[in-house]
């Protein structure tokens, strides 16, 4: 009997709650200037509404988004990937969609396959402000074999690549697909490409700060409203309305695995 209480309190939590979250410029899965602000934000705002929750959404840069989950100045911010780091102050949902993690780099510039990794030698890796560091990365950098630069956005990530002050970066590809039609001419295309395996498959979720009241309480509602959401149809409508085809079978197969 407590545990349907605790139950029934909860979901009345969420159905009388609005969650404040911080968004970001993230195409094509998100951005202020997208259409509903993209797919990612369309999601959330309908799984969220099933579930009786409300969205507000405020742009801001990704640092400084996750600083304000980590404080509690927000309830949470949307998408991230799970870590070590992050779980001990925020929750995450099920995922919102999924993408390969691909490391890009000038075709002039020869870089060893990723299986073949432990030949790298002296790789800097742009590392926009508000990313991952993955661990097998983070192992080569303790090897000396790979050293981060700090960089404000993916954009300028690239434009380093390009002029030869770095030698690649780790990215959604989906993201820099979208990166490469916005921001980059047809000669400069052609100067960049992926490595042929990618580190990771990764998935992409909200994150709740954990002082805020009631937040798990409130995901587990959310996750309900998102698999609603996928079950009936929409997630895959709202995927083929919202995404340039080419990103369309990434979010439309990803599935609740943890990344």
């Amino acid at each position: 009997m407590l545990s349907l209480c605790c139950v029934l309190a909860g979901e009345h939590a969420a159905a009388h709650t609005q969650w404040q979250l911080a968004n970001g410029e993230w195409p094509p899965y998100q951005s202020a200037s997208l259409p509903r602000y993209g797919f990612a934000s369309a999601v959330v705002s309908e799984a969220a509404s099933l579930a009786g929750i409300r969205v507000r959404y405020d742009f801001y840069p990704w640092r400084r988004a996750e600083e304000m989950v980590r404080n509690g100045h927000i309830d949470g911010s949307l998408v991230w990937s799970s870590t070590p780091l992050r779980d001990n102050f925020a929750v995450f949902s099920d995922p919102i969609f999924s993408d390969r993690e691909v490391v890009i780099h000038r075709t002039d510039l020869a870089l060893p396959d990723w299986p073949q990794r432990h030949n790298w030698q002296s790789v800097t890796l742009a590392l926009p402000l508000g990313s991952r560091t993955f661990h097998e990365l983070v192992r080569l950098e303790r090897q000396g074999r790979v050293e981060y630069l700090r960089v404000e956005s993916p954009q300028n990530g690239l434009r380093m690549i390009l002029a030869g002050r770095v030698q690649a970066m780790t990215l959604a590809e989906s993201v820099y697909r979208q990166l490469r039609r916005q921001y980059l001419s047809a000669d400069e295309q052609r100067l960049l490409t992926i490595l042929p395996t990618a580190l990771e498959t990764v998935s992409f979720r909200v994150m709740l700060s954990r002082s805020r009241p009631q937040a798990t309480a409130r995901l587990a509602a959310f996750n309900r409203g998102l698999q609603q959401l996928r079950q009936n149809g929409r997630y895959a409508q709202l995927a083929q309305q919202l995404l340039p085809p080419d990103t369309t079978q990434h979010a439309s197969s990803s599935k609740a695995v943890a990344p």
